[in-house]
C-alpha cells in the first residue's frame, strides 16, 4: 500500500513574538508567516483552531507571567483549553525553574558578590517551587503540555518536530 502524499506545513508566528524561532523552507516545512494570533506564539497553518504553542525564553519570563502578570497569563491558559494540541515550550531546564531565583545568577556572581546576590534573591516574590506548582496545575487542569528544552535551539527542534508530527497526523 502506497504512503499518502502529505503536504508541507506552514508555521504561523504571532506578530508580538520577539526573539522567537525562524522557520525557513526545509524538510516538510514551507516556511513561516507572521500574523496576529489571539492565543499563543505559534500555530500550524490551516489548523489554527487546533494547535497552540507558547514559547517561554527564560525563567524570568515565566516568573513574570505567574507573578506580576498572573491574571493575563491565566486568561491565556484558559483560552488554550479550547485547543486540542497545546504546548508551553520552555527554553530552560526544569532545574533552572526549580532553583529560581537563585538560578538566574551566575556562580561567579554568587561567589564574588554574595551580599548583592542574596539581597536580589530575597527581593523576588516568586519561588521555583511555586513556579513548578503553577505550571503543573496548568498542565493537569488545562491539558497544556509543558516541555523543558534547555535552550532556544532544542526548543526550536521540539517545536519543529511537533509541527511535523501534527501535520502528518492531520493529513492521514
Amino acid at each position: 500500500m502506497a504512503k499518502k502524499n502529505i503536504p508541507n506545513y506552514t508555521v504561523i508566528k504571532d506578530t508580538r513574538e520577539q526573539r522567537g524561532w525562524i522557520f525557513n523552507k526545509s524538510d516538510r516545512c514551507d516556511g513561516m508567516r507572521v500574523e496576529t494570533l489571539k492565543t499563543g506564539d505559534y500555530t500550524l497553518g490551516g489548523f489554527e483552531e487546533m494547535v497552540c504553542v507558547e514559547r517561554k525564553f527564560s525563567v524570568e519570563e515565566i516568573a513574570t507571567n505567574l507573578g506580576k502578570k498572573k491574571k493575563a497569563f491565566a486568561a491565556e491558559m484558559k483560552r488554550m483549553r479550547e485547543f486540542p494540541f497545546k504546548f508551553i515550550i520552555c527554553e530552560f531546564t526544569l532545574e533552572d525553574l526549580v532553583n529560581y531565583p537563585s538560578s538566574i545568577f551566575s556562580d561567579e556572581m554568587k561567589k564574588s558578590r554574595p551580599e548583592f546576590t542574596q539581597s536580589k534573591i530575597a527581593e523576588r516574590k516568586v519561588t521555583g517551587k511555586y513556579l513548578l506548582k503553577a505550571l503543573m496545575e496548568y498542565q493537569i487542569w488545562n491539558g497544556v503540555h509543558v516541555l523543558f528544552c534547555g535552550d532556544k535551539t532544542n526548543g526550536f527542534y521540539v517545536a519543529s518536530s511537533i509541527f511535523k508530527r501534527l501535520n502528518e497526523m492531520f493529513h492521514e
